[in-house]
């Protein structure tokens, strides 16, 4: 009888110990997520050369404006941010004049044509605006909104901000962001976020 009731705990005990395990993973899982789809709700945007960005800064979910000229881009992920990402996209952005949405953890806009870009963006606080019907690939999310005045877009403020030749800006994730030329973008994503993002792909 006395053994029977021991094997009767153990039993429960181990189901108890691999639904704690579960249920520990999920949480933490949770965790993760809730952290990734979190943006700053202040609009501010930062301005540092290339060698002062730090994981820190990077960890305030605010846009970028790199200030210097990077010649070799790739060089500049590998070496400065190699840390913060566990994937990495290149594309030849062609999504001219449209209200996009960034869905990586951090993209890089980087102006590798000879005149200056126009680069718009907006806070987060103003996704829910726009509707968002078709994406390119888990990268970013595209808007069916028709942009007649670049000035008057919804009633949503949109910052204008100038690119010349060889310069980048770091967009957070879910941030707004309009492109008015062709150029390179480098989406770089976290191992959660990179699931993330195809679960909102999915769903819209």
């Amino acid at each position: 009888m006395l053994l029977s009731l021991n094997k009767f705990y153990f039993f429960y005990l181990n189901i108890f110990m691999k639904s704690l395990i579960v249920f520990i993973i999920l949480l933490i899982l949770l965790i993760y997520v809730k952290y990734d789809l979190k943006y700053n709700k202040n609009t501010q945007l930062l301005q540092f050369t290339s060698d002062k960005i730090t994981q820190d800064i990077l960890f305030e979910k605010s846009p970028i404006i790199i200030e210097d000229k990077i010649n070799n881009i790739l060089d500049f992920i590998h070496t400065v941010i190699s840390n913060e990402y566990f994937y990495k996209n290149n594309i030849n952005f062609t999504d001219t004049n449209k209200i996009n949405k960034n869905l990586a953890t951090y993209m890089i806009i980087h102006n590798n044509n000879n005149n200056p870009i126009n680069v718009y963006i907006s806070n987060p606080n103003n996704k829910d605006k726009f509707r968002f019907i078709k994406s390119n690939g888990n990268n970013y999310s595209i808007s069916n909104y028709v942009i007649n005045d670049i000035n008057n877009i919804n009633n949503t403020q949109f910052i204008n901000i100038i690119l010349h030749p060889k310069q980048s800006i770091i967009l957070p994730k879910q941030w707004l962001f309009i492109i008015n030329k062709s150029c390179k973008i480098y989406s770089l994503f976290g191992l959660i976020s990179y699931i993330v993002s195809y679960f909102i792909v999915v769903m819209n």
